[in-house]
C-alpha cells in the first residue's frame, strides 16, 4: 500500500469515526430528561407526551401518566404513517410503544384529556387514519395544520377547529398572518424565536419549546408543569 492510499484511508476513518461521534452525542441533547419541573402560568401543552426526569420526546405511556398527574389536560404527540400503519412517534427516533388502540384506551381513562396532533408524514392522509381509528373519540383530538391549504380537508374529516403551526411553512414575509387571521382557527403555534411577529396575529399564540416560565403566550414544553395543580409559585422548581 503506498503512502498517498494509506493517508487517505486514514483520513476516511477519521470523518467516519467524528460522524459516528457526532451521531452518538447528538441524540442524547435532544431527548435527555428534564432537570426539574417548574410551575407555570400560562396555558401549557405537553410536548411530545411530556418531558420526563429520564427522558424527552418519549411519546409514550408513561410520559403521558405523568403529564396529568402534573395537571396537563393537553398533550401534544407525534404520529407518521410507516409501511401503511399510523403509528406514534417522532421521525428519527424509534417507533414508540404506545399503539394507536392503546392510546384510545388511555384517553378512554382520562375524559379531561385532549391530544394536539403532530404528524410528521403527510398530515391529511395521516389525520384520516387517525380518524377512523377514533371513532366516537374524535373530539378529543385537536389537530395541527402545517399551512393555510390544509385547513378545509382537514376540516371535511369533522375535526375540531385546527391549530396552525408555522414551522413548516415559508415565513419570509408576514403574508402568512393576514391568511391565518381570516380562519377560525383554535390558536396559531410559532417558534419561540419568532414570538415577535404574535402582536400581529389576531388569535390566540402559543411557541414552541419552551422550558422556563413567560408571560403572554400558551406554550408547548417539555419541563413546564401546570401551577394550579402544582401548587407552587410560578418559576419554583421541583
Amino acid at each position: 500500500m503506498n503512502g498517498a492510499r494509506l493517508v487517505r484511508i486514514l483520513l476516511l476513518a477519521a470523518v467516519l469515526a467524528g460522524v459516528a461521534y457526532w451521531a452518538f452525542n447528538r441524540q442524547p441533547s435532544k431527548t435527555r430528561g428534564c432537570d426539574s419541573f417548574i410551575p407555570s402560568s400560562a396555558e401549557l401543552v405537553a410536548h411530545a407526551g411530556g418531558g420526563t426526569l429520564e427522558a424527552t420526546y418519549r411519546n409514550d405511556k408513561p410520559a403521558m401518566d405523568l403529564a396529568v398527574s402534573h395537571g396537563f389536560e393537553l398533550i401534544e404527540l407525534d404520529f407518521m404513517v410507516r409501511d401503511g400503519r399510523l403509528t406514534i412517534g417522532h421521525n428519527g427516533l424509534p417507533e414508540s410503544s404506545l399503539t394507536i388502540p392503546a392510546l384510545m384506551r388511555w384517553l378512554d381513562d382520562h375524559p379531561q384529556v385532549r391530544i394536539v396532533t403532530d404528524v410528521k408524514t403527510g398530515n391529511v392522509e395521516g389525520l384520516t387514519m387517525l380518524k377512523q381509528a377514533a371513532g366516537d373519540r374524535l373530539l378529543r383530538f385537536i389537530p395541527q395544520i402545517y399551512g393555510p391549504e390544509e385547513f378545509a380537508p382537514v376540516a371535511a374529516l369533522g375535526y375540531p377547529d385546527p391549530i396552525l403551526t408555522v414551522y413548516r411553512m415559508k415565513r419570509d414575509t408576514t403574508d402568512w398572518i393576514e391568511v391565518a387571521n381570516r380562519l377560525p382557527l383554535r390558536a396559531v403555534t410559532m417558534p419561540y424565536a419568532e414570538r415577535e411577529v404574535a402582536k400581529l396575529v389576531r388569535h390566540p399564540v402559543f411557541l414552541h419549546t419552551v422550558n422556563e416560565p413567560i408571560e403572554g403566550f400558551g406554550l408547548y414544553t417539555d419541563c413546564l408543569i401546570p401551577a394550579r395543580k402544582a401548587g407552587g409559585k410560578t418559576g419554583e422548581r421541583f
